[in-house]
């Protein structure tokens, strides 16, 4: 991505986006736990926030470039077998969580419904924002500034879900997890220049747990132990490309 020099507060802006979703969101949980709504009111009154904020962040895109393609909304390649391998690590960490834990036999077909409008919501506007906006305002600053400010601060935004659990190693393999989550996505977009695949793998990583059978339970210590291994496997792996890419930019 070429780097130009941004007008304004660009840091500030992308911490601002952030907190902005952040807050969103959690008003409208908020305000579903008062009105004492179950599971799924609660998970259609945050997908609500999600709208509202994917509305916006979609009109202020279209705003900034009409073809979306300076946010990584690019078409895929085809012929680019090369890079479509990059994927494949992506399919196997979605895979996770279900394959260990099984579907939720008591999930109707309404709550399926409801938690795929959710997860396409939850990864068209995150993605949007961390990879894409946040991505494009702080260009000027350089891919390994960009990396390590998004993946810091993506992490830190998901690290509320880590204090949920019991027992500290269960919390500190939350936070891990949630670091290397938004550490891997960073490299990806740096790596493909390409947002669509990575709103693909966070709607199916986020569809694919919510309907996974609360099994998992027993063995989340294991899953996410097992997330994070392959998080740190596949990041070292695009840090390796990405730096090879350099040299031979360099080079030429």
């Amino acid at each position: 991505m070429k780097q130009t020099k941004t007008k304004g507060h660009p840091i500030l802006f992308s911490l601002m986006l952030g907190i902005g979703l952040t807050l969103l969101v959690s008003i409208a949980s908020a305000a579903a736990t008062m009105m004492e709504l179950d599971d799924r009111g609660i998970m259609i009154a945050q997908g609500c926030a999600f709208l509202v904020m994917a509305v916006i962040v979609t009109v202020y895109m279209k705003k900034r470039d009409r073809t979306l393609g300076s946010f990584g909304f690019i078409k895929l390649d085809d012929r680019n077998g090369k890079a479509t391998l990059y994927y494949i690590p992506l399919l196997i960490i979605a895979l996770v969580q279900p394959l260990m834990g099984g579907f939720n036999p008591e999930l109707s077909f309404v709550d399926v419904v409801v938690v795929l409008v959710f997860a396409l919501l939850v990864g068209y506007t995150e993605e949007s924002v961390f990879r894409g906006m946040i991505r494009e305002k702080l260009q000027f600053k350089g891919p390994k500034f960009y990396i390590v400010f998004s993946s810091l601060f993506f992490g830190i935004l998901h690290m509320s879900n880590a204090f949920n659990g019991t027992g500290i190693i269960h919390i500190l393999l939350q936070v891990i997890n949630a670091l290397l989550i938004g550490f891997i996505l960073a490299l990806l977009i740096e790596t493909t220049n390409n947002i669509i695949p990575l709103i693909v793998f966070h709607f199916l990583f986020d569809a694919l747990a919510l309907v996974t059978s609360n099994a998992i339970a027993d063995e989340e210590v294991l899953a996410v132990s097992i997330l994070n291994v392959l998080y740190l496997a596949y990041g070292v792996y695009l840090i390796y490309v990405l730096s090879n890419r350099k040299k031979v930019s360099i080079t030429l």
